[in-house]
């Protein structure tokens, strides 16, 4: 029965054996296709009178699975018979045990072959590596993850790509925590409410991630909670860092815009508001009595010559009521987008657009 070599672990096998392995992982005819179109042809010797001489029993071990993968990778393939030599004689049947123990068979190397490259001469050793899973990363476009992959791979004693794409859900979790952990504190973030009353974005700075959770502080109003850590990937919320190159994209003047407050008797002005540091957020606009300049998210900055910015609730509160009325002026902005910028700034830019006319 014909038997062909698979390149991917240099095992020599028939069909059917080849399908027995991969049972699970590709189709019978991906398999069929694979066996003819990639694998090689392995011929038997002839004896002088061209009839074919049965083949001894060998006594060498099969070939450890992702062995030659792994060496072809590393640069070390022309050393695989002696890899497999040191194998046999130490008991090892993993490839997790040659890349564990490789500083002590390198030095067998050189011994056994002066044409070691240079590469192995420094007694470097190769990185830990799992066959294929740099080209998988490739095909679902996480190759960034390549390094942390390996990494929580290695650390976790998983050395099969069969055994990673099962696990998957789980260790991008862990690296997305990883990240988090090492990137997030310290950094001002825009967080997206995706379900429920509070839907909407708002600004924050990340003061610490553990596995419990991430615990921020509202830029607005400095008040602090924390987030599950389901918000790295978009559950009820998604987290997302704030480039520094992007806070300020917009100018504080392009932000801000002048108005007129609607009030109706009986209805009074509609709307539901909330303290924050930059004066009185908009949460909700009622119908009635409805109000042309002003949306949810917004806040109101400065209303008829009373400043509400940088002041706390109890002093909003009073300017408010001091200065509500129908008709009267106002200066409002997107709440989320001037929070991206320094107040005094946002100070200058409002006092520069109620002097003008």
């Amino acid at each position: 029965m014909e038997k062909r070599t698979d390149p991917y672990d240099g095992k020599t096998q028939t069909l059917q054996e080849m399908i027995q392995k991969y049972q699970g992982v590709y189709s019978k005819s991906e398999v069929e296709s694979y066996f003819q179109s990639e694998c090689t042809v392995v011929v038997a010797p002839k004896s002088k009178a061209g009839y074919v001489t049965p083949a001894a029993p060998s006594s060498v071990a099969p070939e450890m699975e992702g062995l030659r993968a792994w060496l072809k990778q590393e640069g070390y393939e022309k050393y695989l018979t002696q890899v497999q030599h040191w194998c046999e004689e130490n008991g090892a049947v993993m490839l997790e045990e040659v890349q564990e123990n490789w500083d002590d068979i390198l030095p067998e190397l050189k011994d056994l072959s002066p044409e070691v490259p240079k590469k192995e001469e420094k007694a470097s050793k190769p990185s830990f590596a799992v066959a294929g899973l740099e080209e998988w990363l490739e095909e679902i476009d996480l190759e960034e993850y390549l390094e942390d992959v390996l990494e929580w791979c290695e650390e976790h004693h998983v050395v099969r790509l069969k055994e990673i794409q099962v696990k998957w859900e789980g260790i991008l979790q862990d690296l997305k925590l990883k990240t988090a952990k090492e990137q997030l504190p310290g950094k001002k973030v825009s967080v997206r409410v995706l379900v429920g009353k509070w839907q909407g974005t708002y600004m924050a700075l990340v003061l610490n991630v553990t596995d419990a959770g991430i615990r921020i502080k509202h830029l607005e109003d400095d008040f602090e909670e924390t987030l599950p850590l389901d918000a790295l990937g978009g559950g009820k919320y998604l987290l997302e860092p704030v480039d520094s190159d992007e806070e300020e994209e917009m100018e504080v003047k392009d932000l801000l815009r002048k108005g007129r407050l609607s009030v109706a008797t009986g209805d009074g002005a509609g709307l539901e508001l909330r303290w924050v540091k930059l004066g009185y957020a908009v949460d909700q606009v009622l119908p009635k009595p409805g109000q042309r300049d002003l949306h949810p998210g917004d806040v109101i900055l400065w209303i008829n010559g009373m400043s509400l910015l940088a002041l706390d609730e109890d002093t909003v509160t009073d300017r408010f009521s001091e200065a509500f009325g129908d008709h009267v002026p106002l200066v409002a902005g997107k709440l989320s987008e001037l929070m991206k910028h320094p107040m005094e700034k946002i100070q200058k830019e409002v006092q520069s657009l109620v002097a003008s006319k």
